[in-house]
């Protein structure tokens, strides 16, 4: 029998490790750009909107290419936001991990054997304190804050002990990227191709 939190265990190094490879997550709406990201050496992709038929495609893509694949559930098409649903998408449709705003997801997702990132939109000060309680209750394993370029304005803000830290949304520039990916950032997500085989300097 397949022990969820040994395959977890096993998901979260092989994630850490690829970002540490090539910290650009490239955001993807569809699976035609998916051949440009093997080209880019992208080790990690999210699948942002879509529905679940499509990401069975990209799910079977991503492996051949030996890349991980997470999945926005809370804006993706035919899978039940709850705990089924995460189990169907570690048992059927394999992906490694899911993105989500909601916190019991991301429990789910973990019970299940997933990788769970919580998102965290950071509009003002308020949704900064809420976020940072969601991130406390939820235990995600990594939280990906969006809008990226507000990162380099908060990073003092921010406690020292959270889960790997990925940005995203707003980035167009590599000026940008350079900005946003100082630690703690591990990683930025972004789905603009020309940003993709971006390397640390």
């Amino acid at each position: 029998m397949i022990n969820p939190e040994r395959v977890r265990g096993e998901r979260l190094l092989a994630f850490r490790s690829g970002l540490a490879q090539k910290p650009i997550i490239a955001g993807l709406k569809g699976v035609d750009y998916a051949p440009l990201t093997a080209e880019a050496g992208i080790k990690v992709c999210f699948y942002l909107t879509g529905h679940i038929f499509e990401l069975r495609e990209l799910a079977k893509l991503c492996k051949e290419q030996n890349q991980m694949l997470f999945a926005h559930v809370d804006l993706i098409g035919g899978i039940a936001k709850d705990t089924h649903g995460m189990q169907v998408l570690a048992s059927e449709v394999g992906i490694d991990g899911v993105l989500t705003t909601k916190g019991y997801l991301v429990t789910a997702a973990q019970k299940a054997g997933l990788l769970g990132i919580q998102r965290l939109f950071m509009l003002d000060s308020e949704a900064l304190k809420t976020g940072l309680r969601m991130v406390d209750s939820s235990r995600p394993d990594a939280v990906e804050i969006l809008p990226a370029l507000i990162l380099p304005s908060v990073r003092d803000r921010l406690p020292s002990k959270l889960p790997p830290m990925i940005a995203g949304g707003l980035v167009e520039t590599r000026d940008e990227l350079d900005r946003v990916l100082q630690p703690p950032v591990l990683a930025v997500s972004t789905s603009r191709v020309e940003l993709w085989d971006y390397e640390r300097v």
